[in-house]
């Protein structure tokens, strides 16, 4: 096969092109750190790239919403822990109060100390994280509670709940409205409320009783009387349609039974006394601190006064109790989510970690191999360039002399 010297001029050309392309190309690598330059160089490992990109992109989203729930998550239970801690001190200082033997200055200043521990919990309940209110709903910028100093406490927030994607397909929780852990506390034993009507006379006090079986929502009176004035004392238990359902002879401390309502009434009322039972509604804590204050600081005169002041403190302990419950099972969700946050942020630092070797397996240039491939280039290119030199001057015409 002939080969023209115009031909021979032209591959040599080529391959120092050619050579010269490929050192290029590696100088590119060692500059940039990578293997492509261009995707059209390994659409393959180009499109693995992206989506790789993507995922760790959104992993590190996922993680900043993790890390943002579980500083909410953390100042609530924070809160939440204030809250338990004042309320057992509220407990305390009611129990305290019962004691028979304090004086009428004594429960004034106990009444002074819960209306302390009041602004206490109006203050956590007004927690803040950043700028933004824990316990006020979606309107986060809203102070939650309020009240006007005269046993009226208002909400301001909603029932909303700010929810935060931490992983893929996992939604948590970052907050509890107020509504939900400061209000809907049930009163009394959670189904009835007893009271002593204002006007007794003896020095009776009636329990908070408890629900036997299904209790009967209705409006009850309990009222006592003795026939003569060296008879026994009975009772008379009425609905609110004005119906005996219960009757006997009273007994200091036995229990009365009716329509799924078991209470007691103990001490010596007088002929004509009455006591009250009606469904239990809901109320907020505050409401309970601020019941508990007003039956300490009442300083009526006679056993009447004290009877009612012992049932009223016997039913804030019952209603304190229930609310000790509630904060403590919001708290037990909130360290729930918190375990979750957790396992979820280990998850998305696993997986981050997976998508980056694996990107940089991908994308990232062996320096050592680049750096050899470097130099057998120079090496071929500086070859090309000499057998190019031996060969331009080749020519036919050379030899005719």
């Amino acid at each position: 096969m002939r080969i023209a010297t115009q031909q021979m001029h032209e591959r040599a050309v080529s391959l120092m092109l050619e050579r010269q392309s490929q050192l290029a190309s590696v100088q590119q690598q060692l500059a940039t750190g990578k293997r492509q330059a261009s995707a059209s160089e390994d659409p393959t490992a180009a499109a693995l790239s992206m989506r790789l990109t993507r995922e760790i992109a959104t992993l590190e989203r996922y993680q900043a919403n993790a890390d943002l729930a579980y500083g909410q998550q953390a100042a609530q239970e924070d809160a939440l822990a204030g809250v338990t801690e004042l309320l057992h001190g509220v407990r305390e200082r009611i129990v305290q109060g019962k004691n028979g033997s304090l004086s009428d200055a004594d429960r004034q200043a106990l009444a002074i100390d819960l209306d302390q521990r009041l602004e206490g919990l109006l203050g956590l309940a007004n927690t803040r994280y950043g700028d933004e209110y824990l316990f006020a709903g979606l309107k986060s910028g809203t102070r939650p509670f309020s009240h006007d100093g005269r046993g009226q406490f208002t909400y301001d927030g909603d029932s909303g709940q700010r929810l935060l994607d931490i992983g893929p397909e996992v939604r948590t929780a970052v907050n509890d409205p107020g509504v939900e852990v400061f209000q809907g506390i049930r009163a009394g034993n959670g189904a009835f409320v007893t009271a002593a009507d204002a006007d007794n006379d003896g020095r009776g006090s009636i329990s908070v009783g408890n629900a036997v079986g299904g209790f009967v929502a209705d409006d009850y009176v309990i009222a006592l009387s003795r026939g003569a004035p060296a008879g026994p004392m009975t009772y008379t238990v009425r609905n609110g349609a004005d119906e005996v359902v219960a009757e006997g002879e009273y007994q200091s401390g036995s229990p009365i039974r009716f329509n799924g309502a078991e209470v007691a009434i103990s001490g010596a009322p007088a002929d004509g006394d009455r006591f009250s039972i009606a469904p239990a509604g809901r109320q907020d804590i505050f409401s309970i601190l601020h019941g508990a204050a007003r039956a300490l600081e009442s300083a009526g005169e006679g056993p009447g006064a004290s009877a009612q002041r012992e049932t009223a403190l016997d039913r804030s302990l019952a209603e304190l109790d229930t609310a000790l419950n509630h904060v403590l099972a919001k708290r037990a969700g909130v360290g729930a989510r918190l375990g979750q946050i957790e396992d979820q942020r280990e998850a998305n630092a696993a997986f981050q970690l997976t998508a980056e070797e694996t990107l940089s397996d991908t994308q990232d240039l062996d320096y050592a191999e680049a750096a050899m491939r470097l130099q057998t280039q120079l090496v071929g290119l500086e070859a090309a360039q000499r057998s190019y030199m031996m060969i331009q001057d080749l020519s036919l015409f050379r030899l005719i002399r």
